[in-house]
């Protein structure tokens, strides 16, 4: 071969070397080498769509116990092994309003894009403007997977505002012995049924017993007492005025002051428990979890009313996006997972909040033990929601939630003039006084004794 032959060969070869390095270098995606002084080139590769493939940073705030806040902060870094491209800050609000904690974090300029909120205060956030909705998380499968009682509460304007993630609703218990000692299989229906079960008990077994105990020193408490018989749930969970049956119930409840158990469930689970266990207290409202806490041989006093629902408070949280995310895909990404059915098993396992989807509270098998998997008749409880959407109903809760504070807690007797002041304030009823006549309406009311809780 010539020697001009093997120059334009050579020349040929360094070219068509020289083409495609070029093409690796500019290929979307690849490394970017430094400069000569070794400090990395401000350019930034681009991914299809225009987007830049830098780390997303996502600013999440939750309200949560210090060992709940912990179970995240792993099931972040667990997240982040699969996901490397994705860097999480988790932020505990503590008992922090979460929006003050939501307009500090924008005047520090440094957002949230998630938040995890109470359900109640989805709605809330929305109608402000300070949301984004989340259809295009909640989609076909993902979506049919729902319970009403939760999705219900996050809804607004036609669109879904938040991700359910779970919900520890409040139930009425009832001692199965009383029960039976009354001559009755099933948990009264109204108020004139809890009665009739009394006057048979008052005869099989003389002395003291507690109708109901009656926790004032919480609001969520008190409205799920006062929905305690189905014909009331709906009322009570929307918080409109009281009807005559709870009147009656209230007045009742007056009544009988001297005999009732006054305990929190969540501060005096033990008292609670052994006021069952001596045949002393006929039913109570409970959180799932303190239910789901008590052992088998404990939870086989009780029976649950109302199992075909619709409870008055399912205590639902929701993850939501705030508007001024500029991560959505990632985002999304993040919440599915948090929310997927293995997901929310796991935590069910370690917190004992239900949850939220369907596919979670059916797919174990039935004859475990509810402390190792949710009960199917939950989805019972849960298919339907009782209170309506409706825009004025957190007002409504602000407005019930002082007025509760104002009973003065559970070491406050609950007198006669008690309920009294207590129907007037919440229906603007004018007052009655002793004689049956009515009384100027008060502004305000007060505690007849300092709280004990």
């Amino acid at each position: 071969m010539s020697r001009r032959k093997v120059v334009i060969l050579l020349l040929s070869v360094f070219t068509i070397c020289a083409a495609l390095l070029v093409s690796m270098i500019g290929k979307p995606g690849s490394p970017i080498t430094p400069t000569g002084d070794g400090t990395p080139s401000d350019q930034q590769p681009q991914l299809e769509g225009g987007e830049n493939r830098e780390d997303a940073a996502l600013s999440v705030a939750v309200s949560m116990d210090d060992s709940e806040y912990q179970y995240w902060i792993k099931s972040i870094e667990q997240f982040q092994q699969s996901h490397s491209q994705i860097s999480i800050t988790l932020t505990n609000i503590g008992d922090e309003d979460p929006d003050e904690a939501r307009k500090k974090a924008s005047e520090a300029g440094e957002p949230f894009d998630i938040m995890l909120l109470d359900n109640d205060r989805v709605r809330e956030f929305a109608m402000q403007g300070y949301l984004l909705p989340v259809d295009e998380i909640v989609t076909g499968d993902s979506a049919a997977d729902q319970l009403e009682a939760l999705t219900a509460m996050v809804k607004w304007n036609g669109s879904l505002w938040g991700v359910p993630l779970d919900s520890n609703p409040l139930l009425t218990v009832w001692s199965k012995k009383l029960l039976k000692a009354a001559g009755v299989n099933e948990p009264p229906q109204n108020l004139a049924e809890l009665k009739s079960v009394l006057t048979a008990l008052s005869e099989a077994k003389p002395g003291s017993i507690s109708p109901f105990n009656l926790n004032t020193a919480d609001a969520r408490d008190l409205s799920a007492w006062l929905g305690m018989f189905r014909d009331q749930t709906t009322a009570a969970a929307n918080l409109i005025p009281f009807s005559a049956d709870m009147k009656l119930q209230l007045h009742f409840a007056a009544e009988h002051a001297g005999e009732l158990t006054r305990f929190n469930p969540l501060q005096q689970q033990a008292d609670l428990l052994h006021a069952f266990q001596a045949d002393r207290l006929l039913s109570a409202v409970l959180p799932w979890t303190i239910y789901q806490s008590l052992s088998s041989e404990e939870r086989d006093l009780l029976t649950v009313g109302s199992m075909n629902g619709p409870l008055v408070r399912s205590n639902g949280r929701s993850f939501v996006l705030t508007a001024e995310t500029e991560r959505f895909s990632e985002a999304k990404e993040w919440i599915q997972e948090m929310t997927s059915t293995d997901a929310q098993l796991d935590r069910y396992h370690v917190f004992g909040r239900l949850p939220a989807r369907i596919s979670a509270l059916t797919g174990e098998f039935v004859y475990n033990d509810i402390s190792d998997r949710p009960p199917h008749y939950i989805v019972r409880m849960l298919q339907l929601a009782a209170a309506e959407t409706d825009p004025s109903w957190r007002e409504r809760w602000v407005r019930w939630s002082k007025l509760c504070e104002s009973l003065g807690g559970n070491g406050t007797v609950f007198l006669p003039t008690v309920a009294d002041r207590l129907i007037s304030e919440w229906n603007g009823e004018p007052e009655k006084d002793k004689n049956g006549a009515e009384a100027p309406s008060p502004t305000t009311l007060k505690a007849d004794s300092q709280p004990n809780d």
